[in-house]
């Protein structure tokens, strides 16, 4: 409150004196109005702060309100869905590496699990590979197929 009642004082000692000093003219016109608005600011300011704070605490009223009622769940089927799409990718991308590759036409079929990450998220691990090949190939061919598979994506491979 003392410091207020400084502030308030300060300011109406301050205009006096600009008010005084300035000569008569347009000038003390707009000199004496703007002291005024200035007193009238610092006088008001304690209003203004309480209004401001007010208005703030409740918008965070309302915020919390907001944030209370939408709380964010996982959507598990939305992630079995997504888990389920990468590896039909993934299956898609390895047939057309085998192409290029090998230059065999197959079938891919991955078989995988759910594992847990270092970051306590859930990831996928491929645990076996089935590759039905449309046409036979040579022995020597299939195992170097088999040996590319694993040591790629380090899991079973099954050759068909």
């Amino acid at each position: 409150m003392n410091g207020y009642l400084l502030s308030v004082i300060g300011t109406i000692l301050i205009s006096a004196f600009v008010t005084a000093i300035t000569p008569d003219g347009k000038t003390s016109v707009v000199v004496k109005a703007v002291t005024r608005l200035a007193c009238i600011l610092v006088i008001i300011a304690p209003i203004l702060r309480f209004l401001q704070a007010e208005r703030s605490t409740q918008n965070a009223e309302n915020r919390q309100e907001i944030f209370a009622e939408s709380v964010i769940q996982t959507d598990s089927s939305f992630i079995q869905y997504y888990q389920e799409k990468r590896i039909e990718l993934t299956a898609q991308a390895l047939e057309e590496e085998l192409l290029d590759e090998f230059a065999v036409d197959g079938n891919v079929q991955i078989e995988w699990r759910k594992t847990p990450t270092d970051d306590g998220k859930q990831g996928i691990e491929i645990t076996r590979i089935c590759v039905r090949l449309e046409n036979s190939i040579a022995e020597r061919e299939r195992e170097r197929m088999c040996e590319y598979l694993t040591k790629n994506y380090c899991s079973e491979v099954l050759i068909e």
